[in-house]
Formats: structure tokens, C-alpha cells, sequence
């Protein structure tokens, strides 16, 4: 190997690591084929736990008249950076709350989908901020007198 021998190739080889270097990085993420994001399905039960951790958090639910006819559901949710960014935080959510989860189901009919909001059902509110957009679930209406 020949040694460099003058300033502008030498510049040219910093350049070209340089651009390197720096340039974005490439994220791989898997595709959303498992869930049917044309369609939206809500359930309601209660909170088995909250897995707040990356690639993706996790929420897992049981819905049923009793413990044991209960089923379980498995919501994907975002990064820990994207949840903390729409409000939610590690103890947003704790086993033994009761909600409703309006999420885009997977395609194959298992209990489990992608989360698309999460509503306290004893207040009506959502957890982290209300979900926007044209598929933005509808808060119910208040009771009578509390206003």
C-alpha cells in the first residue's frame, strides 16, 4: 500500500469517512402486517401488567366474567421514548385497573392487537393524552350533575 502523498488526497479520504461517519443511521423495524389497520375492535378488562421496555411496551389484559373464563389480551404498543412522549408513564397503568382498549386487531382473530388508546373505565379518562385524528375514539358523555 502506497502511502498518501498529498494534503487533497488525504483531505479526500477524511471526507469520505467523515460522510460515513455521519451519515443516519438505518432503522429496521418490522411491518404491521400482523395487525388489520383497517379495522378497530375495543375490549374491557382488567389490567394483568404493563411491560415498559424496548423494542416495544406491551399491555396485557384479561376480559371476562371471572378469573376463570377470563381471556387474555396482548396489545404492542410503541417504543418507551414514543409512550413517555404521549403522556404514559411505567405506572400509568397497574395490574388490577380496569379499562377499555380500543386497538387494531391482528389478522389471524388471536386476542391481541395493536394499541391504539386506553381509557380508566371507573373516570372515563384516558391514559396518557387523548388519541387525535379521525379514528380518535369518542370520550363518553358525562354523567347527569356532574357538571
Amino acid at each position: 500500500m502506497r502511502p498518501v502523498r498529498s494534503i487533497g488526497a488525504l483531505a479526500g479520504l477524511v471526507a469520505v469517512l467523515s460522510f460515513g461517519a455521519a451519515a443516519p443511521p438505518v432503522f429496521a423495524h418490522h411491518s404491521f402486517g400482523l395487525f388489520d389497520m383497517s379495522k378497530t375492535a375495543e375490549v374491557e378488562g382488567t389490567i394483568i401488567k404493563l411491560e415498559w421496555s424496548n423494542p416495544h411496551c406491551w399491555l396485557f389484559l384479561a376480559s371476562g366474567p371471572s378469573d376463570t373464563e377470563a381471556v387474555n389480551y396482548g396489545f404492542e404498543m410503541t417504543s418507551v421514548g414514543e409512550m413517555t412522549r404521549r403522556g404514559w408513564t411505567k405506572i400509568s397503568v397497574k395490574p388490577g385497573d380496569k379499562v377499555k382498549v380500543k386497538f387494531h386487531p391482528v389478522r389471524d382473530g388471536r386476542p391481541a392487537g395493536y394499541m391504539m388508546s386506553v381509557m380508566m373505565t371507573d373516570t372515563g379518562k384516558y391514559v396518557g393524552r387523548p388519541p387525535e385524528g379521525p379514528n380518535a375514539p369518542t370520550p363518553p358523555a358525562p354523567p347527569p350533575g356532574s357538571g
